[in-house]
This record gives structure tokens, sequence and C-alpha cells, in this order.
């Protein structure tokens, strides 16, 4: 093995890592897997030394996606080394968003050969900061002009402090007034898609399974964090969440870290935008507790559109149907 990356970040960026490197063509993870079944798995000890020994296949690139993971069985990630070693002679390999017992696998077998490499996530300046003031106030979100305001005033604030920890805006107030569109906002002038976790989902056992992980193939907080495509993160109706699960936040929002069973994420240059339905401050206090209240930065309420508010939201919708 010559070279391995390691890659944490989004898809977007891990497609355009491989362009840059030149890797056109490859031998997807799936078809080690594969081969890994029928000659290795298949047979017994002799013929596994024989095959992994002997008739090794020379392969120039393996690329493997974080959905790949979700693709197999346990058994795939426990013997991970095996099915990259036995039987094939790798020059390089590629890995976006692995699993810890993968990666902590590749360290102690090629630590020498790795090479971390991460998302460059967009990080507004001061200046362009203040273009978003305007930017907000032109684009789809109709009125709330404090709202907007103190949005960019936290922004602003965070980028000049630069604290090694995620800064956490909650929107409050009454529904269908402009919260969640103008998170979606704030995404697309950090520009990406925008991570989106839907809390009122969350009253169940998956709840519990999504948040703390599970088995590795299915979907975790931890791993849709690694994926997201800028640090804008919305966690959509905080207030519908189970108490309990208000304390994950706990470190997460004063560390900047987060870790579950499988996977661990950096996440203190984010933007955690948490909307609710929340009537004030002493409500907020109340319901998610004073260690993750006293962790928000910055409670921004949403007022109730006035009739000619509402006027231009139901011009502008009947607009795009024109």
């Amino acid at each position: 093995m010559e070279k391995i990356v390691l890659f944490k970040g989004s898809k977007k960026d891990f497609n355009d890592l491989l362009s840059n490197e030149m890797v056109k063509e490859y031998t997807p993870f799936m078809e080690l897997v594969r081969q890994y079944n029928e000659k290795i798995r298949a047979n017994d000890w002799a013929a596994t030394k024989e095959v992994g020994q002997y008739n090794k296949e020379k392969i120039e690139n393996v690329v493997i996606y974080a959905d790949d993971f979700s693709s197999v069985t346990s058994h795939v990630i426990t013997n991970f080394p095996n099915i990259i070693i036995l039987g094939h002679d790798i020059e390089n390999l590629y890995i976006q968003n692995a699993p810890k017992r993968v990666e902590y696998s590749l360290r102690v077998e090629f630590e020498d050969v790795i090479e971390d490499k991460s998302s460059n996530y967009y990080e507004a300046s001061a200046e362009e900061i203040v273009k978003l003031y305007g930017i907000l106030n032109a684009g789809e979100v109709i009125g709330q002009d404090d709202a907007k305001k103190q949005t960019c005033v936290g922004l602003y604030k965070s980028m000049v402090l630069r604290e090694k920890r995620p800064l956490v805006l909650l929107y409050y107030g009454p529904s269908g007034v402009g919260k969640t569109a103008l998170a979606k906002n704030i995404s697309e002038f950090y520009h990406g898609k925008l991570t989106r976790i839907q809390f009122s989902m969350m009253q169940t056992d998956e709840a519990y399974k999504y948040i703390f992980g599970d088995e590795h193939g299915k979907p975790s907080l931890a791993r849709d964090l690694l994926a997201r495509e800028t640090n804008i993160i919305l966690v959509d109706e905080f207030d519908k969440a189970t108490p309990a699960l208000y304390n994950v936040f706990y470190q997460m929002f004063d560390e900047g870290e987060f870790e579950d069973i499988n996977y661990k994420v950096d996440v203190s240059n984010c933007i955690f935008i948490l909307t609710s339905n929340f009537i004030d401050e002493k409500h907020v206090a109340g319901v998610v507790g004073f260690p993750i209240f006293s962790r928000i930065d910055t409670k921004i309420k949403f007022t109730q559109l006035t009739n000619d508010e509402l006027k231009q939201v139901i011009e502008k919708k009947l607009f795009r149907y024109l």
C-alpha cells in the first residue's frame, strides 16, 4: 500500500478530491467484498493463505464511499483489513467517513502511509456577513427584520471571537413565520445544502439509536454531521424532542465534539440553528434545562406576520406558479 487517504466530509468534496488526484478509474469496495466472500470465506485456511500470499491482484485505486459502509454486514467492518489485504495488492485507497473501527484498524497496520483530509467549509468574512443582512432582507423570508439582524450580529460576533466551539442560535415563536426558511437562506449563502435534523420524529427508541448510534449501517446524527456540505446545521422543532435527549447537546455545544459508538465528528466551527415554538425565554429554560439554555448563544424571537406581510407571502407563492 502506497497511500491511504482518510477523508472526512461531504460526498461532493470527496468527489472533488478524487477528481483533483486524477482518480478516474477505480475498483469499488463492494467488488472487494464480493471477491473476499468468493475466494476467501469459501475456502479453508490453507487456501486463504495461498490466495493472500501468492495470487494477489494488483489494483491501482480503491474508492470507498460512506454509503458503502451502510451496505455491508458487521462482519465486513470487523474484518476490514483482511478484505483489502488478502488477495489484493492495492496501491491507493481512498475512504470517505470511515467508521471508528475501520479507521483504528488501518492506523494499526498502515499509519506511515495514511493521509488525513477533510472538507474545507466556507467561512464568511466580516464584510460578507454585513452583505448577508442585505441578502436576507431581499430573500425569501418576508418580515422578521429583527430576527435577521440578530442572526447576522450573532454570526459576526462568532467570526470575530473565533472560539473553539460552535455558534448556537435558537429561533422561537409561532409556526409558519419563516424560521426554517431563514436557515435555508443562510445555508445557501454558506455555499451548500442545509443539514437538517428533524426533532419532531425523535419520540421513540429509534431516536435514541439515531442520537447515540446503533448498527453501523443505520442512520445516525454523527454520520449526518460528518457528511454535511456546510457548517450550517438546522435542528428543526427542537422543542418537540424527548427532554432526555437535550443532554446529548451539552458536550457538543460546549466542546465542539460529538461521538457515538461508530463515529466521531468535530463540530467546533458549526453554526447550529434550533427552531422551536417556545413562547419566551422563560419557557425555553423550563423545557431544555439551564445547562443547555446557558450554551445557546442567542435566543431570537420570531413574531406573527402582519396582514401586509401575509399578503406578500401569498403573492410570492402565487407568482411561482404563473
